[in-house]
């Protein structure tokens, strides 16, 4: 990007989606310094793409103000007030020409963010959308740039049945266009995903008219070959340390302190061996799909989701994810609630412990899950009814 500023070119700089990593609490502290970085290159838009709500509305909109980073989506709705998220479009000015820049997401993505009481996002059908919005765009600039996050089967079905659009950047795809291609009359270009690659396109624009007259399209691997920057490489070294910081700091909240060192869960497997009707009933319960709730919204590496989600999280010998040994241990299983099965009592101490672990998880003053109030106050023979075994 340096040796293409250095060229004292006017250039308009676009992402068409997925800045954002996937669903977790270290992944979020990792796009909070990407967002950081991409300040600096100077975006003139960036369009929406599934990926950018992993976290939320709030911390989008918390990015996009910190960073004053240009997102634009011309089909998304938030649920509660059905405005929309973003900007429609954004109007820039580059060299005498002034470019309107929109973007639509696929419907078909599914949106997904870290927390479950978040309510569906509206996404409008993207044709319609564009059919209504590009001719009002037309009226304000030279150009119409799209960033479709639509992928390229997608992006194809927009562009047929849509006018007026000159450029498109195509997002979603994992296909680099490394050559010019023009589809519908419309100049298309695509990076693939993860910045592997920067995509760069040397173009002539009719002052008068808006046209695309000339394209050369060029895509760099930024491999081994690309010169690290010494500013931003020692950025990323901070901040990989702030991060391993962050991560120990959040485990440390949870520390692996209880029970014994000598004791062993031995799996819901060994259970089942003697215990086949409980066993049976424990399969139907929530408590065995535990794990993949979390796992759904991201947050299968969070501690303060694990301990609940898993059996012996905080307890020596119990669930841990970065040690294979303790894999089996996913989902609320028997020894969660009744404690080793290395220590198996069979005098009722069992059951009067397992009753008295309840309040360990379903406590919603004690426990820090984002979603602690969802569902109805624990009452332990309510609760009990719905796992009686």
């Amino acid at each position: 990007m340096q040796s293409i500023w250095d060229e004292d070119q006017p250039v308009l700089l676009l992402d068409s989606g997925d800045l954002f990593g996937n669903r977790s609490r270290v992944d979020q502290q990792t796009s909070r310094f990407l967002c950081k970085v991409t300040e600096t290159f100077g975006y003139d838009g960036i369009g929406l793409g599934e990926r950018d709500l992993n976290y939320g509305l709030p911390f989008l909109k918390e990015m996009v103000e910190e960073f004053n980073l240009p997102f634009t989506n011309a089909n998304v709705r938030d649920p509660d007030t059905g405005e929309l998220i973003l900007p429609e479009y954004l109007i820039v000015e580059k060299n005498g020409i002034t470019f309107g820049i929109c973007s639509v997401l696929d419907p078909k993505q599914k949106i997904i963010t870290m927390t479950s009481r978040d309510a569906p996002f509206e996404v409008a059908d993207p044709i319609a959308t564009l059919r209504e919005l590009v001719p009002r765009l037309r009226e304000k600039c030279d150009t119409v740039v799209l960033l479709s996050h639509l992928a390229d089967r997608g992006t194809e079905e927009c562009l047929k049945e849509v006018k007026g659009v000159n450029i498109c950047v195509t997002g979603h795809s994992f296909r680099n266009l490394k050559s010019e291609r023009i589809f519908q009359k419309v100049v298309m270009l695509g990076a693939v995903h993860e910045g592997r690659f920067i995509g760069r396109a040397d173009i002539g624009i009719n002052t008068g008219s808006g046209v695309v007259q000339s394209v050369s399209v060029t895509n760099t691997s930024l491999d081994e070959a690309i010169a690290d920057d010494p500013v931003v490489a020692q950025m990323i070294v901070d901040f990989k340390g702030e991060l391993e910081a962050y991560k120990l700091a959040q485990r440390a909240k949870f520390p692996r302190n209880l029970g014994s060192e000598k004791e062993s869960y031995l799996g819901e497997g060994t259970c089942k061996k003697c215990h086949t009707a409980e066993w049976s009933r424990y399969v139907e319960s929530a408590h065995r799909r535990a794990f993949p709730t979390v796992r759904t919204t991201g947050m299968d590496k969070e501690p303060e989701c694990l301990v609940c989600h898993t059996t012996g999280y905080r307890h020596y010998n119990g669930y841990d994810d970065d040690n294979r040994q303790f894999a089996h241990l996913k989902n609320v299983q028997c020894e969660a609630c009744h404690g080793y099965g290395t220590e198996h009592s069979r005098e009722g101490k069992w059951s009067r412990k397992a009753a008295d672990s309840c309040l360990d998880c379903h406590d919603r003053e004690k426990r820090s899950c984002p979603d602690k109030d969802k569902g109805p106050e624990f009452e332990y023979e309510t609760y009990w009814a719905g796992i009686k075994h």
